[in-house]
């Protein structure tokens, strides 16, 4: 709790001192301005340049840094145009203060879990002109997240439908499997059947046999008893 305590004084100490030094700039806009800057070198010529900033004093303040290295005096400075786009490297130095910002919270801070990821990402919109965000990927996820879901759904529709149809199948072929082992039942029943009529035929024929050649024997000896009379 002490900690939370001492990162929101933090925050109020800092927004307090912002405020105090940035009120002209918070009053005057809250847009990137251009502003056009005449000014004199220190041979007598005179220059133009143009400069992106927040206000009239920040431009002022960026020409002083670009020329430190030589004498060059204002002349006049005017504005050329606003709700200019922010430079890069003004965008890479906005970044890394709320970077640093963040960071003397401490990692377990509000704002450092709700920035996660978010500085990497910045840096790559910037170097990339991207214009990526978190939410635009967590949009997006829940977007996939529910397009798979609907995909996974139709699969579960079709798995079940395939999954009745080969219910049936399988209901058919045991059907089948039932009937194929009552005809070989049958066919079995016929096999023995043959097999004994086979059997009963062939023991027929040879009682048919015997009793034939019984009666030629007995024709035969009649024979001879008729000759053996006369």
């Amino acid at each position: 709790m002490l900690d939370r305590a001492r990162s929101v004084c933090y925050i109020v100490n800092v927004h307090e001192t912002c405020t105090q030094e940035d009120t002209q700039q918070q009053e005057d806009t809250h847009t990137m301005n251009t502003y056009k800057i005449i000014f004199t070198r220190e041979n007598g010529t005179q220059g133009t340049d143009h400069f992106t900033a927040i206000n009239e004093r920040q431009a002022r303040k960026d020409f002083g840094e670009c020329y430190r290295h030589s004498t060059a005096t204002i002349i006049s400075i005017e504005l050329a145009s606003t709700n200019t786009p922010a430079t890069k490297q003004q965008e890479r130095d906005t970044l890394e203060k709320i970077r640093k910002m963040v960071e003397q919270l401490g990692p377990d801070s509000y704002l450092a879990t709700a920035f996660e990821g978010c500085f990497d990402l910045a840096a790559e919109n910037i170097d990339n002109d991207w214009a990526c965000s978190m939410a635009d990927r967590a949009r997006n996820a829940e977007k996939r997240v529910a397009e798979l879901e609907g995909k996974l759904s139709e699969a579960v529709k079709d798995y079940e439908a395939a999954h009745a149809v080969a219910e049936e199948k399988d209901a058919e072929i045991a059907k089948l499997k039932d009937q194929l082992k009552q005809i070989q039942e049958t066919a079995r029943w016929n096999g023995q059947r043959c097999d004994e009529e086979a059997t009963a035929a062939g023991e027929a024929q040879r009682r048919a046999e015997a009793a034939e050649a019984e009666v030629i024997q007995l024709k035969a000896k009649l024979y001879d008893l008729l000759v053996a009379g006369r």
